[in-house]
Formats: C-alpha cells, structure tokens, sequence
C-alpha cells in the first residue's frame, strides 16, 4: 500500500532541483548519475520513483504557517476561498506583491522539477534493458506525471493564451532552459497528447484500487478531462469523466471515513500523494499546522493552528429543515439581534460589535464558572457599547449559538471544528487522551490534565464539562480544520502522519463533470452528479438550484467549495473560475469565527487587478532566459 513512498527514500538521492537543470545528473559518486540512471532495471524504478516524488511538498509555507518549510497541497487552502492563513503570506495578496516573490517562483520551480525528471524518464526507459509491456507501462505513467504538472503551470502562468516554455525532451545543461513561453493552446495539445498516449497504452492498468499508489488509466481520463474543462471543450470533459467510472473508480459510502488511512487506497481514490509515519520525513505534518493547539500525536502535543476555516466557507454549508429539505444558512435564523448588531456595524464602518454572540457562558447551571473566566468576559463585553453589550446571555450565549451548527450539511461537523464542539485530544505529555470543547475567551491554553485546566479549578462542574481548547493564538477564536485531523493518540507523530493526501478523487470527478454538463446545458444531469456526492452525506439536492445555467453553475461552484476543504482544490478552482475577487478579496483579512474585517494574524487581502488570477513568470527566470515575454499587467 505504501510501495511508493517506501521507494522516495531512495529516490531523494536526485535532491532539490531549480526549475531547469539535469535533476539525474547527482555527483557525488554516491548517487545515481543520468549515464547510468537508465541502465539497470532497478535503477529505472528508482528514476521513475523519481518522478512521483516531484508530486511531494508543493506548496511553500514560508509566511503561512510558523516555520520555512514546504508542506503538502493543502496549503493551497490558504490561497482559495475555503481556508486563511497566518503570518501575512509573504505579501502575495497585497499591492506590494510583484514578479520577485518568491512564492511565484518555488511553485514555477516545483513544477519544472517534476516536467524535466518525467522528460528523463520518458527519454531514458525505452532503451533500459527491461522488458517491453514495463516499458511502456512506466513511460505511460511519467506522461500522466508531466501531464499534471503542465496542467498546472498552464492553468497559473500560461492561461489568456500566454502559455508557458515547453519543454518534452531532456535538459543536459542550464544554458538549453532558453524556450520562450508557447502559446496555452500548444501547452494543452500536448497535455492531451500525453492523457491520449497513456489511455491508449494497453499495459497502464484501469485503477490502481487498492494498489502500489501509482497512477492509471482512470487518473489519465480525470486529467484530460479537466484538461478539456480548462480548454472550455465541454463535451469532451463529460466524455472523458464518464470513463473514470467505467476504469472501476467511484465513490467510497462514508464520507468521515474516507480520510483515514485505513481507505486511503480505497475506490474513491484517483491519484494521491502517499505519506508513512516514519521519522526521516515522508509523513504529513498537517496535524501539527492545522489542528487546535490541545491536539497532537503520541510524540508531541502543541498544534499550532495556522491553517484555519473561513466564515464564508461554514456558512455555505446549508440547514436541514425538519421535513428534510434544506434552505441555505442565515445567522437571522438564530440570533435575533444579528441584523441589529450587523446594521450598527455598517452604520459605524466596523465589524467589532458580533462577537458579542460568540462568547462564551459565564455560569453552568446558575454556578459560576471560575472568577478569571467570569473577568475574562467582562473584559470583552466592556470594551462595547450598552446596548450591544445587553445582547449578550450570561447562562446560554453557547447554547444558541450551538443550535445555528446543529442541523447543518453533515459535511460542516466532519470538516470543521465550530465553536462549542467537541474534540479529543491529548493531555500534557501525550500520554493520555482527553476532550476539549472549544471556547472563546480562555484565560491560557491548558491541557485537562493541569491545575488550571476549568475542571480542576472547579471540580463541582458537571462531569462533561470539558476543559476549553483553543487555536494556538489563545486570543483567536477562529475556525479550526478537522479533516485529517488525528484523533487523541490515533498517530504516532504530530509532524509526520500516514494519511495519503488525495489529488484527484471521485467527487471531484463527479463535479467537473457537473461543471461541464452545466456549460453545455444539461441541467438535469449536472443536477444528477451533484446528487451523488450529496445523497453520500444525506443532504437533499434542490431541484430549484438548477432551474436555470447561471443558478446551476453557481450551485456546483459552492458544491465544490463544501466537499474538498483542506484538499488544496480550491485556489485552483478559484482561479480558473476568475472569483478570487469576489470570494477572497471582498473579506479583508483573515476573520475570526463570526466574520468581519478586523486583521488577525496580519494576513490582508488586496485586489491589484484581473492580473493577479494570471500569475507572472518568475523575475529571475526573466533575467535568466531573455526570450522568454514578461508577464502583461505586471511591473518587472
């Protein structure tokens, strides 16, 4: 099940390389050399296994969460519209940014690695001393790989027709990177060209359910058809994406399971980025970025939460009524001051007065609940005006605020940790398991099992009054990820968990088919793929949501935005639906749980222009390749 993962470790003898040079060619004597990479049949599992791993920690954390390393897809997360990030993200949303980012260029780079070492491999293995249906088999699935990879350059810095520089045979020399960008539609043809080699190639196997985690025929037909999605030819995508199901792939029956590793090979799965719970590195450590801070792993606990859930996002996420059907979610619904409070905010230019809703109960059954809680909230409460401050309920604030999560797309409860819910974690030493509700405002951040944890310091609360959890920034009340979250001790460690993270699944399939069939004015069947991924949960599909394209197209867009929080899918959907303006930009900054513009974690968001959604060639590969045009609407 972890074949592949298990072979990185030797295929990252290749190291890092920069976005043109001959990534085989690894002097020391110790590593394996392009005139000798192709040589030997273990030397050319070793080169492919090289490929796959340019699959690996795509996304540059620098300045999104606590530390300078690069982390998995959901990362990009922090760029969509379903997730926000910590830190400032390196300016990249602000009028500041321009070519010289370096996020533009570690992903330009990322990308380049994995087209040159897919261009060694397809070049180097037709002459291995193999035998022919291996051959053919491992140059089908590099073409998959390169595939992927021009898909998404062409996608951030080749679309409006740009394109990008086309490379498809080796690199020996850096001097050879002197391509000037082809045009997108050329980038495209030869995306399709690669799907079309490798669906025709009778030794690449239907689905890879259950299997060593490479990719197939199935993940072929899943890129070409977003390929032909991106290229707006609608009925190619819907041909393509039906073939995905007839390759035995579908959807897994329970959506809360899917994340565990126990089905991450499972029928669901198309094409994943496989992790072990090992120490030398090949794990995930999207626990220790995204969970709250009470959480962890049998080795460590203290999670550091600097990937959370937008406002937008759990607000998508529509009420069940009680004959079940459903109608979309609306803080009226629950709170009757909501549109007071929300029209006294517009009328002053703020948005500081709502979270008097959000804090948390002074008593518990008329006791009170500790003095420094008690002081904590009156702290809050006395920074507003009388009025407002009369909204809040000392004994119930949390329990009406609880009932506007309850009856909710089950989808929200399985991804998000919403305010006064419940989580297992860890206590102080990771020995233990303990439960946590997460609160706002807490006066530390202790684990159940200390002196100041509320329980202890008052033991006359009920047994399931659990000690408050919280983000890592105790100030924050923010909402917390909980898909492929571990629970308690479920993982050996924080830093490296053994969940495979998903690229392309079933689901996704399903609702770019949804998309495509909506483009070309199928109504009715873009409504049927979207009933699939929701009759899986139990949520009901409104038939009114697909009365006409426009409503329909909408519709599906958020049906995405709700199935694939944390999967790092939406900044790429974003950015091909050309709405980051409207879905990012409109929220200022990245917002506490009830919402609002104040700057938390000094993250900003700042429309520059339509420019931003074509991202610019990196400055310096402009220095190093003259031939190549400067980016249009950007300043170098």
């Amino acid at each position: 099940m972890k074949k592949i993962f298990n072979l990185m470790a030797m295929a990252a003898v290749f190291g890092a390389a920069t976005s043109c040079t001959d990534i085989l060619d690894t002097a020391p004597n110790d590593k394996l050399s392009s005139s000798t990479m192709w040589t030997t049949e273990s030397s050319v599992d070793q080169g492919v296994i090289g490929v796959y791993y340019s699959l690996k920690n795509p996304f540059p954390g620098n300045k999104v969460v606590g530390v300078d390393v690069a982390i998995g897809y959901y990362g990009f997360d922090a760029y969509g519209m379903t997730g926000q990030g910590e830190y400032g993200m390196l300016d990249l949303f602000t009028r500041s940014v321009n070519p010289s980012n370096t996020v533009f260029l570690k992903i330009w780079q990322w990308l380049y690695d994995g087209v040159h070492r897919a261009n060694a491999a397809i070049a180097g293995i037709p002459g291995a001393p193999i035998d022919d249906a291996k051959k053919a088999r491992l140059v089908a699935e590099c073409k998959v790989l390169r595939a992927f990879f021009y898909t998404r350059l062409n996608l951030l810095y080749g679309n409006n027709g740009l394109g990008v520089p086309l490379y498809t045979e080796p690199v020996d020399n850096p001097d050879e990177c002197n391509k000037p960008q082809s045009p997108e539609s050329e980038v495209w043809a030869q995306v399709v060209q690669d799907l079309t080699d490798a669906i025709n190639e009778s030794n690449l196997p239907d689905n890879q359910i259950n299997g060593e985690g490479r990719v197939s025929k199935g993940a072929a037909y899943a890129l070409r058809g977003e390929a032909y999605l991106l290229m707006k030819d609608y009925e190619k995508a819907a041909q393509d994406f039906e073939q995905v199901g007839k390759c035995g792939y579908g959807l897994f029956g329970d959506y809360k399971q899917l994340f565990k590793e126990e089905n991450e090979r499972c029928e669901e799965m198309i094409l994943s980025l496989q992790y072990i719970e090992d120490p030398s590195g090949y794990g995930t450590a999207i626990q220790k970025y995204c969970a709250a801070f009470t959480q962890g792993a049998q080795d460590s606990r203290g999670c550091w939460t600097d990937l959370q859930v937008t406002p937008a996002l759990v607000n998508l996420y529509e009420e069940i009524n009680p004959d079940g059907t459903v109608k979309d979610f609306a803080w009226e619904d629950y709170l009757d001051d909501w549109e007071y409070v929300t029209q006294r905010e517009s009328s002053e230019g703020h948005t500081r007065y709502r979270k008097v809703f959000f804090i948390r109960d002074k008593y518990v059954n008329g006791m009170e609940i500790h003095p420094t809680i008690t002081s904590k909230i009156d702290e809050e409460l006395n920074a507003m005006p009388e009025d407002i401050r009369a909204i809040y309920l000392p004994e119930g604030n949390e329990a009406r605020l609880k009932k506007a999560y309850a009856n909710r797309d089950p989808r929200l409860a399985y991804n998000v940790v919403t305010p006064y819910s419940n989580f297992l974690g860890v206590n102080s030493n990771s020995t233990e398991e303990a439960w946590y509700t997460y609160r706002w405002p807490v006066t530390g951040k202790p684990y159940a099992d200390q002196v100041d944890a509320e329980p202890n310091e008052n033991p006359n609360l009920p047994d399931d009054y659990y000690t408050s959890g919280s983000c890592n920034a105790q100030n924050e009340f923010k909402y917390i990820h909980r898909k492929f979250i571990g629970e308690g001790l479920e993982y050996m460690r924080r830093e490296q968990n053994p969940v495979d993270e998903p690229i392309i699944r079933y689901a996704d399939v399903l609702l770019m088919w949804a998309e495509a069939l909506v483009e070309t004015g199928d109504l009715s069947g873009a409504m049927d793929k979207v009933k699939q991924v929701r009759d899986r949960v139990g949520i009901q599909t409104p038939a009114s949501k697909f009365n006409d394209q426009t409503s329909a197209r909408n519709y599906v867009r958020d049906e995405r935005r709700r199935e694939f929080v944390n999967e790092g899918i939406n900044f790429f959907d974003e950015m091909r639906w050309r709405t980051l303006k409207e879905t990012k930009f409109d929220q200022v900054c990245a917002q506490h749980a009830w919402g609002g513009t104040e700057n938390t974690g000094r993250t900003t968001y700042q429309w520059i222009g339509d420019q931003w959604y074509t991202w610019p060639v990196p400055k310096s590969e402009i220095e190093l390749n003259p031939d190549m045009t400067p980016t249009p609407g950007w300043e170098y």
